[in-house]
């Protein structure tokens, strides 16, 4: 059974971050111990794993197991309920790895299978499903999106500059381009617009096109930027002063002199997990507004001169090292907030 939920959670891993403002799910339908059908959420607004997956199995369906690794909906959103789709096809018995924490789901989807007589079994592989789940939840909870703040620095705290523009090796740039393609968005400021006019595309990495964001609360980023010209993801300006757009530039309007405010407003957008690699004054701003749920940082085993990127935000009492790697001659470290919440129903 758990390496059937295994294949799931594999299904529903390899979407992850792809699936955006739902959460990613991956589904398996075993018959006499042989696997007839299988599916992923691929994309908000598509079928949903258990739809995929039944399509898949066909009428073979009926009288088989269903593996899910998200509790299935129960309500009338985008697309049909999953439990009806489940009812119909004749499964016989649902194996669940973690109920859903969302308040328009929060276990009516499995009572409505149990009260509909289908054999139900809640908590297989659970503890990787919640590891898999807790960011949204989290984000629902908050009403904000998650933050991740990537910073790129030698041993001595220096960060890149227009000057020193590339500190670490291309294998650490290949793999921080990489996590751009598990956030919904990347952040830079219009400091780092006018100093690097970077494209904020993936380029060789693999993974959809994040939204490029520019805060730039003064319009001073000139139209002729690389990040509205270049490569096929959507850029979102953030400024107080109306300016045309081009085609896939869209224009905020608004006042944004606070994180919170950022934020808000890109939550409103759908945007809910975003990727910051502006330099040391936005990442500051976010890191004293207590808004930073991880942070990525890429140190190359060098020293430069010159003023090291200010480290005086409590970084040992708010964060723990969860991951450290080495990417090609650099250090990969990965902090995560200390304190964990669970998401509750409002």
């Amino acid at each position: 059974m758990s390496q059937m939920m295994s294949y799931a959670m594999q299904l529903a891993h390899m979407l992850h971050g792809q699936t955006s403002p739902n959460p990613s799910v991956g589904c398996v339908i075993v018959k006499q111990g042989r696997i007839i059908g299988f599916g992923a959420h691929r994309f908000a607004g598509g079928p949903h794993a258990e739809v995929e997956a039944l399509r898949m199995a066909g009428e073979a369906a009926r009288g088989a197991d269903l593996y899910v690794t998200l509790e299935p909906c129960n309500h009338h959103g985008k697309t049909p309920p999953c439990t009806e789709a489940i009812l119909q096809a004749g499964i016989k018995r649902v194996f669940v790895a973690t109920e859903d924490k969302h308040a328009i789901v929060a276990g009516s989807g499995i009572k409505r299978l149990q009260d509909a007589g289908l054999e139900v079994e809640v908590g297989l592989l659970r503890h990787e499903a919640e590891a898999l789940y807790t960011e949204f939840w989290k984000t629902i909870e908050r009403k904000r999106p998650t933050v991740t703040v990537k910073i790129a620095q030698t041993m001595n705290g220096i960060a890149a500059t227009g000057e020193q523009r590339w500190i670490t090796s291309e294998e650490a740039r290949e793999n921080g381009r990489a996590l751009r393609g598990r956030h919904d968005a990347i952040l830079v400021g219009s400091e780092t617009v006018l100093i690097d006019d970077p494209a904020l595309t993936l380029r060789a990495a693999s993974g959809i096109e994040p939204i490029r964001v520019i805060v730039d609360r003064r319009g001073r980023v000139p139209e002729t930027a690389q990040v509205f010209h270049e490569g096929k993801n959507p850029t979102y300006w953030l400024t107080s002063v109306p300016r045309v757009s081009h085609d896939q530039v869209t224009v905020l309007v608004g006042e944004y002199e606070t994180p919170e405010a950022i934020l808000k407003r890109l939550y409103e957008q759908d945007i809910r997990s975003v990727l910051i690699e502006g330099g040391p004054t936005i990442q500051a701003a976010f890191l004293e507004a207590d808004l930073v749920d991880r942070l990525e940082v890429y140190q190359a085993p060098s020293i430069f001169e010159g003023n090291a990127w200010n480290s005086q935000h409590d970084i040992e009492d708010r964060f723990q090292i969860d991951q450290i790697e080495t990417v090609g001659p650099d250090l990969h470290l990965t902090y995560i907030r200390k304190e964990e919440t669970t998401c509750s129903p409002d």
